[in-house]
């Protein structure tokens, strides 16, 4: 039977108009479906189903009414929507399936998150993988002794009576999908987001301190006094590109630096203590508050200050992405680093703020799905590639 005859008959039954042997075609077309289809409810559900829906239909029609043409017309009426309701059922079961089927086949494609991973480079170029090095000491160089511990840190102490030297300089860097924390000479503790590098000495001397941050990390740096119990600065440069070079001085305190290449900014976040930034381009600082954010971009010479809230910068460090009326591409530059996928965006560009908080241990699948219940944007995975679409 084509469409139009269908549609015809269809007709015909809503105006009373079908033969017996018509009439008994329509009102079973519903049944042979629901019976027909793989679906989660049983015979008895459906036959409780059909039940229930005909004393509705008995009720809403009033059988015993004298009104023969009426009562005809709302029974017509009635197998109507009746039959409908069946298709409806239907989609809806077939719909099911297929989402199952679809989420079954695409078990494979589920990617997960980043984990303790980076390669330290000492003074001598020679490079360790931390990733596969074994807990204990892994290297010495200088009377230094650098000791990996079964949390995944590095911890340096002096390994000889002898003066170290103060002039060599040892880089740890993170990948994609990797993070790291190092206890630097001097006691401080950092944490390194995916594909950062901090370059720093083997040996502080005592009238400084200076370490060299590409990408994002967390600091808590120690308190250290020189021979006269002056305190000694402790100094963080970020030089990525002219415009956006800035220097951080310390003096004991908790902050966050976020400053890669493929950000439009650079973001000094503080939790405790005070900093001072200084924009190497135009030499312009600021002090900042605890509480407070210092911005550097290459739209301005200046170094703008705004109120944050600091631990929501910093969720990473703890395990979370935490998402506060952000962008799109900060969003997804955030998951490119820590799943080590690549982002392609297709279509028109969506101009749309996200928020929401989830932890960095799910798999990519599952943060995808957070921001796509917006239905603001979509994604379609193909291999270790993310399409982003409207």
């Amino acid at each position: 039977m084509s469409k139009a005859e269908v549609e015809k008959l269809l007709e015909k039954y809503s105006a009373g108009l079908c033969t017996d042997a018509e009439k008994a075609l329509v009102e079973s077309w519903h049944l042979q479906e629901l019976s027909n289809k793989n679906s989660d409810l049983n015979p008895a559900e459906i036959n409780e189903a059909r039940k229930q829906i005909w004393l509705a239909i008995q009720k809403e029609t009033n059988i015993k009414s004298g009104n023969t043409k009426t009562l005809w017309l709302k029974l017509a009426a009635a197998a109507v929507v009746l039959f409908f309701i069946g298709i409806v059922i239907n989609r809806e079961v077939q719909k099911n399936i297929e989402t199952k089927q679809v989420f079954n086949n695409t078990q494979d494609k589920i990617i997960q998150p980043g984990g303790n991973k980076a390669t330290l480079t000492l003074a001598d170029g020679s490079k360790i993988s931390l990733t596969d090095a074994s807990n204990g000491v892994i290297a010495k160089q200088a009377g230094i002794s650098i000791t990996k511990t079964k949390n995944g840190e590095l911890i340096y102490s002096v390994a000889s009576a002898s003066s170290p030297k103060n002039d060599l300089y040892n880089t740890i860097e993170t990948p994609r999908g990797g993070q790291y924390q190092i206890n630097l000479p001097d006691g401080t503790k950092v944490w390194l987001n995916a594909e950062s590098s901090l370059r720093y000495p083997a040996v502080f001397d005592q009238t400084k301190r200076l370490v060299e941050l590409k990408g994002e990390a967390y600091f808590e740096v120690a308190k250290r006094l020189d021979k006269n119990g002056v305190r000694v600065p402790f100094k963080v440069k970020t030089e990525l590109i002219s415009g956006r070079n800035q220097e951080v001085e310390v003096l004991g305190t908790h902050f966050n630096i976020n400053a890669y290449n493929n950000e439009p900014s650079n973001k000094t976040t503080l939790l405790e203590g005070s900093v001072k930034i200084k924009n190497l381009q135009s030499t312009k600082s600021a002090l900042l508050k605890p509480g407070q954010q210092s911005l550097i971009s290459l739209s301005s010479p200046s170094v703008l200050v705004s109120v944050v809230d600091a631990e929501e910068v910093i969720a990473w460090k703890t395990g979370f992405f935490s998402f506060n009326e952000e962008n799109l591409e900060t969003i997804m530059n955030k998951i490119a680093r820590w799943y080590d996928v690549e982002i392609d965006y297709r279509g028109k560009k969506i101009n749309k703020t996200f928020g929401g908080r989830i932890s960095r241990f799910n798999s990519v699948n599952e943060v995808l799905d957070m921001l796509q219940t917006t239905d603001a944007v979509h994604f379609k995975i193909e291999g270790r590639r993310i399409l982003v679409m409207p």
